[in-house]
C-alpha cells in the first residue's frame, strides 16, 4: 500500500499506530511528517554512535601491536552484534586463529570482550576502568 520503490515505508516500528486508525486525531500529513522525523531523528542518532565507535576503534588500535583484522571484527561486531570466533572467521573468510587473534586485540584495547555464557566477542559499551 506505501512503497517507494521496493520497501515499504509502513516499515515495523516506523510507522506509528496512530496512522492506520478510522478516525485520525490530526491531519494524515502532520501524523506522517511527524513519524518521518522521527525515524529521521532515530537514524541521525544512530549514525552518529556509529561514527563515534568507529573513531574510538581507530584511536585504540592505532597504538596497539593488533591483528590486521582487528578493524574488520571491530566493524562486524558493532554492526551485527556479539558473534563467536568461528562467525568472524566465516565472514572473513580468515582461519579461526586470526579471528581469535583480532578478538584478542579488541579485548586489549577494551574495545570488546568475550561472553562467558557463548564465548561471542561483544563490544563494550563503556570502557573499562583501567
Amino acid at each position: 500500500m506505501f512503497s517507494l520503490g521496493a520497501a515499504p515505508l509502513a516499515l515495523a516500528g516506523l510507522a506509528p499506530r496512530s496512522l492506520f486508525k478510522a478516525d485520525l486525531e490530526r491531519p494524515l500529513s502532520a501524523l506522517l511528517t511527524s513519524a518521518i522525523d522521527a525515524a529521521a531523528t532515530d537514524v541521525a542518532t544512530d549514525l552518529a554512535a556509529v561514527r563515534t565507535a568507529l573513531a574510538l576503534g581507530d584511536e585504540r588500535l592505532a597504538g596497539l601491536y593488533a591483528s590486521s583484522q582487528a578493524p574488520a571484527v571491530w566493524q562486524l561486531i558493532l554492526s551485527l552484534g556479539p558473534l563467536t570466533r568461528a562467525e568472524l572467521a566465516r565472514a572473513l573468510d580468515v582461519t579461526r586463529r586470526t579471528a581469535s587473534q583480532a578478538a584478542a586485540a579488541l579485548d586489549r584495547a577494551d574495545l570488546a570482550t568475550l561472553r562467558p555464557g557463548d564465548h561471542a566477542l561483544a563490544p563494550i559499551a563503556a570502557p573499562r576502568a583501567s
